[in-house]
């Protein structure tokens, strides 16, 4: 009977873990971030050589997709699904630089490298729960490929209360119906400090004024009391803003 209770309880732990694992999967998803900081004057030089790579990933049918993301100080972020952790671990290029030549894709690496002084790799992921996106959780939005991304930063002893106070925003959104939807990204391996960022889409930077100005004007004293709370644990705030490049990005033939 020991036995019998001992097994019972092994069994109801590993289905506990299954199902906070399958939450988890489906609540978040987690993005590989690889940031070049490009030199102004190397900038076109730059895309030129992205444009070529995009080209040879799809003439040789590369597995991956990726988003870019061009900033207005000449930044490209190249935004990578995940699927877990362990992909870091393996190098998703070997494939591709067997089937194009080591030479030739050596090259594009090279014409890369001297666009820029030194690059980075971080991981993002996407809270699903915590974004507003009233008409289904999109990252691409057609016709709307400029962004406002601002970094909110606060210690990570204030995560609770980060969350807390998303949530509240979410939570006014909603009641308001605004027209301003969001996605919510937590900071993950490899970030520089804990921060939520909070990515909104428009058609440009005069569409996007003119959705913030009427969420401004829609939000009031209670929207005055929500940033109020909020200022109270925050660190810092960063804003990118910038384009989603379709041209330098890749979608994989499924």
């Amino acid at each position: 009977m020991r036995t019998i209770k001992i097994l019972g309880l092994l069994l109801f732990g590993c289905m506990f873990a299954f199902n906070m694992q399958s939450q988890e999967e489906s609540r978040y998803q987690r993005y590989l971030i690889h940031m070049d900081p490009v030199k102004p004057s190397m900038q076109a030089e730059y895309e030129k050589t992205a444009a070529k790579f995009a080209k040879m990933c799809k003439d040789n049918n590369y597995a991956n997709d990726w988003m870019t993301l061009a900033t207005e100080d000449n930044n490209y972020f190249y935004i990578s699904p995940m699927e877990n952790f362990a992909e870091l671990d393996e190098n998703p290029m070997a494939s591709l630089r067997e089937k194009v030549g080591a030479e030739d894709f050596d090259k594009v690496f090279e014409d890369f490298d001297k666009c820029y002084d030194k690059h980075s790799d971080f991981v993002l992921a996407l809270d699903k729960e915590l974004s507003y996106m009233p008409d289904g959780m999109q990252t691409m939005i057609e016709g709307e490929n400029y962004r406002e991304n601002t970094r909110y930063y606060f210690a990570p002893a204030d995560t609770d209360k980060a969350v807390e106070a998303a949530k509240a925003f979410k939570n006014f959104y909603s009641e308001k119906n605004l027209n301003m939807h969001y996605r919510l990204y937590r900071s993950g391996f490899g970030t520089d400090g804990a921060y939520f960022m909070v990515a909104v889409a428009a058609k440009d930077a005069m569409d996007m004024e003119r959705k913030s100005a009427e969420a401004r004007k829609a939000m009031g004293p209670k929207g005055q009391e929500l940033f109020a709370n909020l200022n109270k644990i925050l660190l810092k705030t960063e804003t990118m803003r910038g384009w989603m490049r379709p041209d330098l990005s890749y979608v994989a033939s499924k």
